[in-house]
């Protein structure tokens, strides 16, 4: 059976008018929490109803759905902003910054700096004995002159919004650790990395202050880009424990890391999240954790950081605690054990949905094509009531050119089931038409919708491979989401070493 056709200029009119409300809303953030949010539940009732037509091509919407799911998707929005709003307050903020840096036109600038950027927001507290501090900003600045100007509108177009994490340590050096693009070129195909890699680059923080490029290792080398104010300090800080680290945790991949007097940290495209703010610096307090106690001492002078460091509980479970909720947090513990990185509840709730979604609109299909092939759906005799012998074809024009297709030819006829008289439409094959008020023998799907074949033809085969179109990708993405495998190159990694 075949859907209605969707007109391609709504469906991709319908997602650019939600992005377009959403970057309204961005803007809209750094003005007024009312009109942010107003601007946010329009994207979420556009996008509903976007996916609702689309789904509609393929399977009968319910109309209360219309009305049904763009509320629940406004109120989830709603709530997230409220608990975004909240969640500072949960932890013991001081509101200003005691330690670390601030941002300014793409540097990070001292404290003390007589004109840094406006923070949107500024969260500081201790958590396992390390002082944390997150600060929420805009690259568009009230500052900015002409020379920047040009910069300033592409960063805005791209995201605005951006926020860096900082962790409290002893005063060192200045060194940054940024990974590479297309850095495990020809083995491994990264376009999402590579894309996170680049998104993460227009807001990131580099120290004030005159670098030089640092060479490791080739291998170290060919994943990442190393600068310091002193070279003496960047050979005795990337030890092997360190490199091992950066190597093979995988969110060193995508995330660029900066040390400089006292502060470790990194910086990300959007805002300061509670899963940003305590996953980001749970990296950053394993990668303290991981330097030796001798760097500290001699660049420093502190004999007791290291032994502060190592013992913070970076465990996810310890660190991040119950935040995650009684789905998430066993969920990313699961993730992290697997080299995966941790879903956020927007990511696992958009991901959920839409693998649902993909698996309803194939499963019911699936099954009933299954059924019909096995020969384990009822066949019945029909009364042919109309003919039809189909032909017709539905055109649309798409960026490849015109995209054609036909409809099957059917037949409608009555049966007799339980004492009733019920209709049903079914496939039929072209060159073996019945007359009207022959009777005929149909296999009826025996799931929702319970669609009508002709008996041995091959159209139950050719829904099945329809159906699979979605099925196929709604299960990978659960799997990939609840029940992801280790990659590949870490199982590679691990393997080597279980042979050494």
């Amino acid at each position: 059976m075949t859907g209605e056709l969707i007109v391609p200029g709504y469906f991709f009119g319908g997602y650019a008018l939600a992005f377009g409300l959403l970057w309204i809303a961005a803007w809209a953030e750094r003005r007024s929490a009312v009109l942010a949010a107003v601007f946010h539940t329009l994207c979420g009732i556009t996008v509903s109803l976007t996916t609702l037509y689309w789904f509609s091509a393929s399977v009968a919407v319910h109309p209360l759905a219309w009305y049904g799911v763009p509320l629940v998707v406004a109120a989830l929005l709603a709530w997230r902003g409220w608990h975004q709003q909240r969640w500072v307050t949960r932890v013991d903020s001081t509101g200003e910054p005691s330690f670390g840096f601030l941002p300014r036109h793409g540097l990070a600038v001292p404290r003390d700096h007589p004109d840094p950027w406006p923070s949107r927001a500024t969260v500081e507290f201790t958590h396992h004995g390390h002082r944390l501090l997150g600060i929420e900003y805009s690259t568009e600045s009230p500052y900015r002159d002409e020379n920047f100007r040009r910069k300033s509108k592409l960063a805005e177009a791209l995201g605005s919004i951006c926020s860096v994490v900082e962790l409290r340590i002893p005063n060192v050096p200045a060194l940054t650790i940024s990974p590479k693009t297309k850095a495990f070129a020809s083995d491994h195909f990264t376009p999402l990395e590579d894309m996170r890699i680049t998104r993460n680059q227009f807001s990131w923080l580099r120290p004030d202050t005159t670098l030089h490029e640092f060479e490791v290792d080739p291998e170290f080398d060919r994943r990442f880009s190393v600068y310091t104010s002193d070279p003496e300090f960047a050979r005795e800080m990337l030890t092997g424990e360190v490199r091992e680290l950066i190597l093979n945790d995988r969110w060193f991949r995508v995330h660029q890391v900066a040390f400089r007097e006292d502060a470790i940290w990194t910086t990300d495209t959007g805002g300061l999240t509670e899963d940003r703010m305590f996953d980001n610096s749970r990296k950053l307090a394993m990668l303290a954790a991981a330097v030796p106690s001798a760097i500290w001492e001699k660049w420093a002078g502190d004999r007791r950081f290291r032994s502060a460091a190592t013992s913070a509980d970076t465990r996810y479970d310890a660190w991040i605690g119950k935040r995650g909720g009684f789905i998430r947090t066993p969920l990313n513990r699961r993730r992290d054990a697997r080299d995966r990185q941790p879903v956020t509840s927007v990511s696992l709730t958009a991901r959920t949905l839409t693998a649902l979604a993909l698996i309803v609109i194939g499963v019911g299909p699936a099954g009933n094509s299954i059924a019909v092939l096995t020969g384990l759906a009822p066949q019945v005799q029909a009364t042919v009531s109309r003919v039809s012998e189909g032909g017709t074809r539905h055109c649309v024009t798409t960026s490849g050119g015109m995209s054609c297709t036909a409809d099957r030819a059917e037949v409608d006829g009555t049966y007799e089931h339980d004492g009733s008289t019920r209709e049903i439409t079914a496939d039929w094959s072209q060159n073996d038409l019945p007359t009207r008020g022959a009777v005929v023998d149909i296999a009826v799907g025996p799931f929702w919708g319970h669609p009508g074949y002709q008996v041995g033809s091959a159209f139950a085969a050719v829904d099945l491979l329809g159906a699979l179109i979605w099925l196929v990708p709604g299960l990978l993405l659960i799997k990939r989401t609840y029940f992801p495998s280790v990659p590949r190159r870490v199982r590679k990694r691990r393997e080597t070493l279980a042979k050494v």
